[in-house]
């Protein structure tokens, strides 16, 4: 029985009724419109040279120019079916439908594709045959994304390419007979790209290096990272991540922005009701204007932030990360390492705080690491350490409608066969935004260390810091800049520019970093973000 003061369930509006032009001929077995046909459903509106519709399949055939129009989003197709249709109910079946286009185009405000074939299932969920990913509307084979398939995972929307390739002036760059991605839905969160597996980069250390970065699922349920890179002055080095949620899953609240990912996961979600996996096919939602305070800049970096905020968090969580490391190169400051852990395991836990923001964060792990020199002498450092930190960040504090600041405090215990070492740190930061697309960051980090470390790249990454990051877009040019100080000494250490070159679904990017001199070459999709 319910209790008194419990809320009663809510149950979803019903959806609006479609509505159809006059047809030209009626029968027992079938409809038709022999000129011209539109289809209204809620903000949905399709309309096409002519269409047929089978009564005892109840399936909708429409044929001739075939355009579909969802808010922003924008399809257009030689013919589109719809099966599912149940035109005495004006709705489509509960017990499943699906749209099935040929020779498709897809527009939106982040993504154009065309595919032979482009199909949405509530079984099954979406799948695109011989697809193509460009820049724009009207692309001049300057860079793309092909796939012989794409399918999506039913319930969670992730995507697997099949023979993924990109191609950079019509020159084949890459080939990946299979790629599985996980697009970002939660606008919560901070806005991030997708980036291929792809790693170019070239470095004083390590000369000239070309890797890939691929995800891996275990069997077991642990989700990690696999990047292998080969360099022309240290050989190979590999990183390998693994990461096993123990209690809980670290999923934020949820506020999706709506767009064809989104309305394909939904559609797919058996535990939903059948009314919110169809409105998001048929309701668009206005679009909401950007919270400044809440934006990042300068993410296009590869040096890290001085702080990065927790991502937002529903509930407590636990978890192990087990991680494998040889050979990496490790530069700070004018001093150059290769860093090995033989592995390094580390169990983390969060209780988060109000609004899922920020609270406490714990890490206790250790392993086995190896610290080799690159001044010639062939000096290496390995011994046994056992790490753990305990860490408080405050709430995000909104100074006004375009900033925002962060504070995080942190102790980190490290304890070897023969030593202590501890780094005391207070992380303070904020963000000001002028337009979504320029804005500054920065912030400063201060440490105090105590005790003695065999490595140095513990003596490192006890140093305190401060940086400024900043961004801003001229016309579809993104430029990032980014400078650090080093606090005691009073000079910087290290700077850093990035320039990406934003088209609607792959952006390009090239940096050049002072420390290690460093210049690196990634690519982007930001379609695949949800944003």
């Amino acid at each position: 029985m319910r209790s008194m003061d419990q809320p009663p369930p809510q149950t979803p509006a019903p959806l609006p009724p479609f509505v159809l032009s006059n047809f030209s001929s009626l029968s027992a077995k079938e409809l038709r419109w022999d000129r011209e046909f539109s289809f209204v459903w809620g903000d949905l509106k399709l309309s096409s040279g002519k269409a047929s519709y089978v009564v005892k399949d109840k399936t909708l055939l429409a044929e001739g120019s075939v355009a579909a129009k969802l808010g922003t989003e924008r399809v257009e197709g030689k013919d589109l079916k719809i099966t599912g249709l149940d035109m005495a109910a004006r709705s489509v079946s509960k017990d499943g439908f699906g749209f099935y286009f040929t020779d498709a185009k897809l527009f939106s405000p982040v993504l154009y594709i065309a595919g032979k074939t482009l199909s949405v299932s509530s079984e099954t969920g979406a799948e695109a045959r011989r697809l193509l990913f460009v820049p724009g509307p009207d692309p001049k084979g300057e860079l793309e994304l092909s796939a012989d398939r794409l399918r999506s995972q039913p319930g969670s929307g992730r995507l697997f390419f099949e023979n993924a390739t990109v191609r950079v002036l019509g020159n084949r760059l890459i080939t990946l007979p299979r790629l599985g991605v996980t697009p970002r839905y939660d606008r919560k969160r901070e806005e991030q790209s997708l980036v291929l597996p792809i790693i170019y980069r070239t470095s004083r250390v390590s000369g000239v290096v070309v890797g890939v970065r691929l995800p891996f699922a275990p069997v077991g349920g642990a989700p990690g990272t696999f990047i292998v890179e080969s360099t022309t002055l240290q050989g190979w080095n590999v990183l390998a991540t693994a990461r096993k949620e123990l209690l809980g899953q670290p999923t934020s609240p949820e506020s999706e922005e709506p767009n064809l990912f989104t309305g394909v996961r939904n559609a797919t979600q058996k535990e939903r009701s059948f009314e919110e996996r169809v409105r998001p096919f048929i309701i668009a939602r206005p679009p909401v204007a950007p919270d400044l305070s809440l934006r990042r800049y300068a993410q296009a970096l590869s040096a890290p932030a001085v702080l990065d905020p927790l991502p937002l968090q529903s509930k407590p969580t636990l978890a192990l990360e087990a991680t494998a490391e040889s050979n990496r190169e490790f530069v700070r400051r004018g001093a150059f390492l290769l860093r090995s852990r033989l592995p390094e395991a580390v169990l983390t836990g969060r209780i988060p705080g109000s609004k899922g923001e920020g609270g406490w964060l714990a890490t206790l792990g250790g392993g086995p690491a190896r610290e080799t020199f690159l001044d010639g002498s062939g000096k290496h450092v390995q011994a046994d350490r056992l790490i753990g930190s305990l860490a408080w960040e405050a709430p995000r504090i909104r100074l006004s409608p375009h900033s925002q600041a962060h504070a995080l405090l942190r102790q980190i215990e490290q304890r070897y066969s023969h030593n202590h070492y501890s780094i005391s740190e207070l992380r303070l930061s904020t963000d000001y935004g002028f337009t979504p697309q320029t804005g500054l960051s920065g912030g400063v980090a201060l440490r105090r260390a105590q005790g003695k470390s065999p490595f140095l790249f513990d003596t490192l990454e006890a140093l305190s810091e401060a940086q400024l990051r900043g961004q801003t877009q001229l016309g579809s040019l993104t430029v990032a800049l980014m400078g650090r100080w080093d606090l005691r000494t009073r000079q910087i250490f290290d700077q850093e520019i990035a320039l990406g070159w934003r088209g609607k679904t792959i952006e390009p990017r090239l940096t050049w970093r002072s420390q290690n001199q460093q210049v690196g070459f990634t690519i982007n999709l930001p379609a695949l973000t949800g944003f």
